[in-house]
C-alpha cells in the first residue's frame, strides 16, 4: 500500500486557518436568544448599526418602524428566505403527521384525546429544533402570529414583518403542494386547520382561536423574548420552552369541542394545508384570530413593558 501511495498525506485541522463564524445581526424580536443579540440604545457606539437595523433594539420609534427604506437591507431578505424554508419544512412535517393522527381518532375509545396528546408532543419536539436551526439568521419566528406580535410589541419593523409574513406564507403554500403530491390527493384533513360548522359555530371557533393565540403569544414572549429571563434560565432554554407552549396549546384545544380539531396557532400552516387540499370559508379565522390577539398583546406590552426606558434617557442625556 505504501508503494502505491508514497507521497500520500492527510488533511490536519489547523485552527488558525478555520473560517470564523458569521456575525449575528442583532434583532430584538429574536426568539430565545434576544437577550444576547439585541442592542442598548444608550450606547453611543452602536448608533450606526441602529440606523441600519432599528429593530436591533426594543421600543422602536414609529418613524423608524414604518420606514420603507429597510426593504433595501439585503440581510432582511436573506432572513426572510430562511423563514420561508423553515416554515415550509415545519408545515410539511407537522401537517403530514397531523393527517395520520387525525385518522386515529376513531381507533381509541377516548376519541381525539390520544391523537391530540401525540400532536402536542410532536410540536414540542419539532419546534425547538427548527428554532435552533433558523434562529441565528432570522430569529426563528416561523409563524406569522409571532412576527405580527413582535411588530405590535415594537420589537420588529414593518418591512421585516411584511417580508417575514409573506415568505412564511409562501413557504406554507409550497408545503401544501408537497403534501398534495405526497398523498396524491386533495382529500385530506389537517387537524388544527379543520372546523365542522355544523358542530362548532364560527363565533365559538373564533373565540377559541383568539384566546389560545393570545395565550401562545403571552407565554412565548414570557419565556422566549423577555430580557429579564436571562438570569432565570438563559437564552438557550427559551426555544425549548416555546415548544412546550405550542405543545400545550395544541393538546388543550384538540379534543374538548366536537367538530373542532384544535387551534391553528400558525396561519401559514393552515394556508398551506388548504393550498394542498381545498380552501374553506372559515379560513379567515386562522388569520383574524392571531391578528387580533397580536394587537391585544401589543397593548399589554405597551402598558406593562419588560424594558426600562431609564437607561435610554440617561444615555441620550
Amino acid at each position: 500500500m505504501r508503494s502505491l501511495l508514497p507521497h500520500a498525506t492527510f488533511w490536519r485541522s489547523d485552527r488558525s486557518r478555520l473560517p470564523a463564524p458569521s456575525d449575528v445581526v442583532p434583532f430584538a424580536g429574536r426568539i430565545g436568544a434576544n437577550q444576547e443579540f439585541s442592542l442598548d440604545k444608550g450606547n453611543c457606539t452602536q448608533i450606526e448599526l441602529l440606523q441600519s437595523f432599528p429593530d436591533a433594539a426594543p421600543c422602536i420609534p414609529l418613524r423608524d418602524s414604518l420606514s420603507p427604506r429597510h426593504f433595501l437591507q439585503v440581510e432582511l431578505w436573506k432572513a426572510a428566505v430562511i423563514e420561508a424554508i423553515g416554515s415550509c419544512l415545519l408545515v410539511y412535517l407537522t401537517c403530514f403527521v397531523a393527517v395520520g393522527l387525525g385518522q386515529l381518532v376513531h381507533t381509541f375509545e377516548s376519541g381525539a384525546f390520544i391523537p391530540s396528546l401525540l400532536g402536542g408532543l410532536t410540536a414540542l419536539l419539532a419546534l425547538p429544533l427548527f428554532i435552533f436551526a433558523t434562529g441565528p439568521i432570522s430569529g426563528a419566528h416561523l409563524n406569522p402570529t409571532i412576527t405580527i406580535a413582535t411588530f405590535f410589541a415594537r420589537l420588529s419593523t414593518l418591512p421585516r414583518c411584511i417580508l417575514y409574513v409573506s415568505f412564511q406564507t409562501f413557504g406554507g403554500a409550497i408545503a401544501g403542494l408537497l403534501l398534495r403530491s405526497s398523498f396524491d390527493s386533495r382529500s385530506f384533513i389537517v387537524p388544527g386547520c379543520s372546523i365542522d360548522p355544523t358542530h362548532t359555530p364560527l363565533h365559538s371557533a373564533f373565540t377559541i382561536e383568539f384566546t389560545t393565540d393570545f395565550a401562545l403569544i403571552f407565554l412565548s414572549f414570557g419565556v422566549g423574548l423577555d430580557p429579564r429571563q436571562r438570569s432565570v434560565f438563559g437564552p438557550a432554554l427559551g426555544p425549548i420552552l416555546v415548544g412546550f407552549v405550542l405543545g400545550i396549546c395544541t393538546f388543550f384545544t384538540g379534543f374538548s369541542r366536537p367538530g373542532y380539531t384544535g387551534f391553528s396557532g400558525n396561519p401559514a400552516r393552515c394556508f398551506g394545508a388548504m393550498v394542498g387540499s381545498r380552501f374553506s370559508s372559515y379560513h379567515w379565522i386562522h388569520w383574524v384570530g392571531p391578528l387580533t390577539a397580536s394587537v391585544a398583546h401589543g397593548v399589554l406590552y405597551y402598558l406593562v413593558p419588560p424594558y426600562s426606558t431609564k437607561t435610554v434617557e440617561s444615555g441620550e442625556t
